[in-house]
């Protein structure tokens, strides 16, 4: 059916447009409970919060998470570091998970044989994924969990799902036109890329193409993107926000007017330097707790700025809203929806004593992210070229992500330089 005659729908319509104080004291409850597993069960919580002074039995929920100490990404590297391979955060022998996954960076995930949490079913249907649906998950299953989260949230709500995973847009344009695709999941910018790859094929996007619907994320979505793809496809484009630590922690409706918080997600905006919440329409870092049983993680911060909306969303949902991903609170960008962090190209170069200093820039071209890595190298070096792809295979290899690689003259990169420049402009 043409996209726009497309009925929305709910995960859940009862919860989802029901009392926000009855899902909040249904996560008081569960944070409660996760805590008391977490200092029971935990070595690296049971650390933590003793340290901190915090007990569980005086805990009350939501209102006293200013208590809790806020993790980041350092602190689960630093103690998998320690303690292989999940770092002591899980709360059940490490042989009880069935999935080990590898995050950018050699970070270890647990993985149960199932994803349960119901966050990002939600926020397909939020999106406008249905029932029957058949869904395209370009979303990379090697290695990392993401694509296995959502292959599970879609079989909850009754979707059929197509793993085809990344890359070759010309085959993924003709499994669209060939099996009935209705619906895509990936970044807009691949999405962009079939598209084009369609219209090279002699294929009119609108018309040749079933599509009616794309759930869109890991990367930034401006509005003349969303624009050029709902005119270019004839679809509806919206997007939602998920780690994979956490799970989806924002999703946009059929009003596409900021992003809903799903029913059972604890999402904080922060004072980055207090850890105190903000009020609506400041600014803060949005840190998020998982309140998943065996792997819990409370008080992640992600590194995204964002804020609060005020008001009603006319979609029925009484969940709070955010405004989206203003920003990044350290240098870590991300680059075709992998997060690229200062200390991998530190630990990626530490082992190349001919490189003197490198800098990472991120630019866009024809809406895709590029990453160029420029390094100096510390004498003349015979076989730059060998270099070059040398360096630019371990970069695929060790971030995940591909980038191109020079060699500029020595001074060309500024003392006390950034170690990765976006130049990205978004509008």
């Amino acid at each position: 059916m043409p996209s726009s005659q497309r009925p929305w729908g709910y995960f859940d319509q009862s919860a989802e447009t029901g009392p926000w104080s009855i899902s909040r004291a249904e996560i008081d409850a569960r944070l409660r409970q996760t805590l008391a597993f977490c200092v029971e069960r935990s070595t690296a919580y049971a650390e933590l919060y003793g340290r901190a002074g915090v007990r569980a039995d005086s805990f009350r929920g939501m209102e006293d998470l200013g208590r809790l100490p806020i993790l980041t990404m350092s602190d689960l590297i630093a103690r998998q570091e320690q303690d292989p391979p999940f770092g002591g955060f899980e709360t059940v022998p490490a042989e009880e998970f069935h999935r080990i996954y590898i995050n950018p960076g050699f970070l270890w995930q647990p993985g149960e044989s199932r994803y349960q949490q119901t966050s990002l079913a939600e926020a397909l249907c939020g999106g406008g994924i249905l029932p029957g649906d058949r869904v395209l998950n370009t979303f990379s299953y090697h290695l990392w969990p993401y694509a296995h989260m959502l292959d599970d949230s879609l079989n909850m709500i009754g979707a059929t799902v197509l793993p085809s995973g990344t890359g070759n847009a010309f085959m993924q344009a003709r499994i669209m036109q060939k099996i009935g695709v209705t619906a895509y999941m990936g970044t807009p910018s691949f999405l962009m890329t079939i598209a084009q790859r369609a219209e090279a094929m002699g294929l009119d996007p609108t018309s040749d193409l079933p599509l009616e619907v794309a759930v869109v994320g890991a990367e930034m979505l401006p509005e003349s993107l969303r624009q050029r793809l709902q005119d270019k496809l004839g679809i509806s484009v919206r997007q939602s926000y998920a780690t994979v630590y956490l799970g989806c922690l924002g999703y946009e409706c059929k009003e596409a007017s900021g992003l809903h918080v799903p029913q059972n997600m604890l999402v904080e905006v922060v004072d980055p330097s207090t850890g105190q919440p903000q009020p609506p329409g400041v600014a803060g870092e949005v840190v998020a707790s998982n309140l998943n049983p065996s792997y819990p993680m409370l008080r992640l911060a992600t590194g995204d700025l964002s804020m609060w909306m005020e008001g009603d969303c006319p979609c029925g949902r009484t969940s709070p809203r955010i405004k989206g991903v203003l920003g990044r609170m350290d240098q870590a960008v991300k680059v075709r929806g992998t997060f690229v962090h200062p200390w991998q190209l530190d630990e990626l170069f530490a082992a190349r004593p001919e490189v003197f200093k490198y800098q990472a820039e991120v630019s866009r071209h024809q809406d895709q992210d590029l990453l160029t890595v420029k390094v100096e190298t510390m004498d003349e070096v015979g076989g730059e070229l060998a270099l070059r792809r040398l360096l630019e295979r371990e970069l695929r290899e060790f971030l995940a992500v591909k980038g191109q690689v020079e060699v500029v003259p020595r001074g060309t990169i500024p003392d006390f330089h950034g170690k990765i420049l976006d130049r990205r402009k978004w509008d």
